[in-house]
């Protein structure tokens, strides 16, 4: 019966953040295809709209992680923690982990946006893009004197599930291009499905361990 009432709470608890999530990256990928298609005369190509909208995913996380840690009590309502002092005690990472995941999503967004007819120029882009995930690898390095074993372990195994998702899309992708099957990716295509892939492996491993479940507030 225990077992049963904790299962529920679990689920109850899950029901918010998912709520949440859907509408507000709802509202977010409208926005962004919206405001793309009047900023430029030809619109995005579907490579830089998939892009854009993946790095919407990286920001929107970010910007919930960044609020949730800020306002503890509120953020425990929503981000998949015991309670508001786990969030003040993991202060310091949680606001390296936004740091990061919003200077990688800017960097894919800024990408996606580069062009000789895009937001950004060529050049502008690039160096944009280079100069943010810098900072995001750095970020990334303080944030690793944060975390404890079980993060670091959960973080190589993302790492590893990452790379076997790029093997295996990517790989399957450039045999059927070469065949003559699909059209080849393209370079933005590439960078993208290292991005996308990180995000699937990290929630993979998360849920593998439990993680995505935890306790009623």
């Amino acid at each position: 019966m225990t077992s049963t009432t904790d299962s529920h709470g679990k689920v109850r608890k899950l029901l918010l953040p998912i709520a949440v999530g859907a509408v507000a990256g709802f509202l977010g990928a409208l926005a962004f295809l919206r405001l793309t298609d009047r900023g430029t005369d030809a619109g995005l190509s579907t490579s830089a709209e998939i892009a854009g909208l993946t790095a919407l995913i990286y920001i929107l996380s970010a910007l919930a992680v960044l609020i949730g840690t800020l306002l503890p009590n509120a953020g425990a309502k929503v981000l998949n923690v015991e309670d508001a002092d786990e969030l003040r005690e993991m202060k310091v990472q949680l606001c390296y982990s936004a740091v990061g995941m919003a200077a990688f999503g800017l960097a894919l967004l800024i990408l996606a946006l580069s062009g000789p007819d895009g937001w950004f120029t060529p050049e502008a882009g690039a160096g944009l893009t280079i100069a943010l995930v810098v900072l995001g690898v750095l970020v990334s390095k303080l944030m690793g004197r944060h975390t404890d074993e079980l993060q670091q372990e959960l973080s190589r195994d993302a790492m590893a599930s990452s790379f076997v998702l790029v093997i295996l899309i990517g790989g399957g992708w450039a045999i059927l291009a070469h065949t003559g099957f699909l059209i080849a990716p393209g370079p933005l295509d590439l960078v993208t499905l290292f991005a996308a892939t990180l995000l699937v492996a990290a929630f993979w491993q998360s849920a593998k361990r439990g993680l995505l479940t935890r306790g009623p507030n």
